[in-house]
């Protein structure tokens, strides 16, 4: 209780500390304390800790509207995500965080839960406050966002299919390859009757089941009853269902591509419910390669996606393009690579 009450009080009193009373108990000019706040190098290290301690002893909180109007931007780096609760969204964040820790921005995400019209309105706001830079992190479409990307003045990052828009600051994948070549990997393991599992609510998940459904054209074992998604987000739940729902569709289906992880998960427990043994009987392919997915018994094939690696490597980028420095690319592929394990042959 204490604590809280201590805080509340340099909370309010921070809303009242102003920059000029912070430079008095100092004694230096206000200039100099909002640039040893925004660069730290550029003050001895002395005066530096006299700042610092100045500012926590009195509670002053940087305004970042007035920074954002004195200067080029806020300090702040905006990201956009279909989701913030999902693991992969989650490595991607960590990613980010690796690369802007121990700079001068903050990092401010927003997401929009998967509702594709909201993507214009959120990067709309974003920009309205004058951020150093911006990351789009799997946006749906780019027909509403190309004309507020030409208007920023500021650096645009992306994560996306490679088959996407943007054509600079880009760092992603080519998510029909990653949907094809798992699938040749279960025809390769004596799989011939592979069904496909999950929603295709986004371009980067419809893109994998184009490249499913291709090979299994190109092997002409393509049959539409294969696919089978859901409304709902991906669920260990969702998992047990869909596979139930297949069974009584394709009753001699013997594998499956989930889109997750942890759709693969709830196929894998559905399997054992019913007594269906895994990988003989039938053979399971998840998607992200998740902490759990070594550990179930049995251990999960998967797609495994660098996405710390994504993420740092889109953040890294966009911290070079706000200081105008060169980059060596500006559109990498990622890639993506299969991870064999027990469940399946």
């Amino acid at each position: 209780m204490k604590n809280s009450v201590e805080r509340r009080r340099k909370a309010e009193r921070g809303m009242q500390v102003k920059l000029s009373d912070v430079a008095k108990k100092v004694g230096v000019s206000p200039i100099t304390i909002s640039r040893a706040l925004r660069n730290p190098e550029i003050v001895s290290e002395d005066l530096r800790e006299e700042i610092l301690r100045t500012v926590e002893e009195m509670g002053y909180i940087p305004n970042l509207a007035a920074r954002a109007l004195a200067g080029r931007h806020n300090g702040i780096v905006g990201v956009i995500t279909p989701a913030l609760h999902q693991y992969g969204f989650a490595a991607l964040m960590i990613g980010i965080e690796d690369c802007f820790r121990g700079t001068e921005f903050t990092v401010q995400y927003s997401s929009t839960l998967h509702h594709s019209e909201g993507e214009a309105g959120l990067l709309k706001s974003i920009l309205t406050q004058k951020p150093a830079g911006v990351v789009i992190a799997g946006a749906e479409s780019y027909g509403d966002l190309l004309p507020l990307m030409a208007s920023a003045v500021c650096p645009i990052a992306h994560v996306t299919d490679l088959s996407q828009e943007p054509q600079s600051l880009v760092v992603g994948l080519d998510h029909y390859s990653a949907g094809a070549e798992p699938t040749r990997f279960l025809l390769s393991r004596g799989y011939s009757r592979i069904a496909f599992i999950g929603r295709g609510g986004d371009v980067r998940s419809r893109r994998r089941i184009a490249g499913y459904e291709a090979v299994m054209r190109e092997a002409g074992l393509f049959q539409e009853a294969l696919i089978i998604g859901g409304d709902a987000p991906s669920r260990v739940a969702l998992g047990r269902e869909l596979f139930s729902r297949l069974l009584e569709r394709v009753p001699d289906v013997d594998a499956v591509f989930a889109q997750s992880d942890e759709l693969a998960f709830g196929v894998l427990i559905e399997c054992k419910a019913r007594g269906i043994r895994v990988p003989e009987e039938v053979g399971i392919c998840g998607f992200n390669d998740l902490e759990f997915s070594p550990f179930i018994e049995p251990s999960l094939t998967t797609v495994h996606l660098p996405r710390q690696d994504i993420g740092r490597r889109v953040a890294d980028m966009l911290l070079r393009a706000i200081h105008d420095e060169p980059l060596e690319e500006d559109r990498v592929d990622c890639g993506f690579s299969i991870v064999p394990r027990g469940s399946t042959r």
